[in-house]
């Protein structure tokens, strides 16, 4: 049995273009994760010592981690990532590593879509702090500095004092 896909998403680019930007480390850097004190450790563990790279089948193997497999579709490329499931289904289960990957391959998708070769920077909102309020539509939250956090469906706000 094949592992279950757990983000497939098509891009609109080339798939030699799509594989270049999962092998090259400055390229990945500009969609993979967020800008932190190891983060080129962990390009480096991901991408090159964790992980096998078949380049004719376009395939990174990464075994538990997971498996990141392109496929071409004329100018477009379908990537896919898969991984092992805890008996054998992800259906209602949160995993952050999960959760990681879907954010990751939708920067990917928005960096070759939307800004080529560009160097990106990282602004950082937590998530944690105080829950100030909740609704259907939105939840705000006091970060430790003191500022308050409201996320919506279509924006982040992030209201600071001196």
């Amino acid at each position: 049995m094949s592992d279950p896909v757990i983000v497939e998403v098509v891009i609109a680019a080339p798939i030699e273009t799509v594989w270049r930007a999962l092998r090259d480390r400055a390229e990945i850097r500009r969609w993979f994760g967020w800008e932190y004190e190891d983060f080129e450790a962990e390009i480096r563990f991901i991408f090159e010592e964790a992980s096998t790279a078949d380049d004719e089948a376009h395939v990174l193997d990464g075994g538990p981690g997971g498996t990141i497999a392109l496929e071409a579709r004329g100018d477009q490329t379908v990537v896919r990532v898969t991984r092992a499931a805890p008996a054998g289904s992800w259906d209602g289960i949160y995993d952050e590593v999960n959760e990681g990957w879907l954010t990751f391959i939708q920067q990917l998708r928005f960096y070759l879509e939307r800004h080529p070769g560009q160097d990106r920077r990282t602004l950082h909102v937590p998530a944690s702090g105080e829950e100030w309020f909740r609704t259907e539509n939105q939840v705000g939250t006091v970060r430790e500095d003191g500022a308050l956090v409201i996320r919506t469906r279509e924006r982040v706000i992030v209201s600071e004092y001196d």
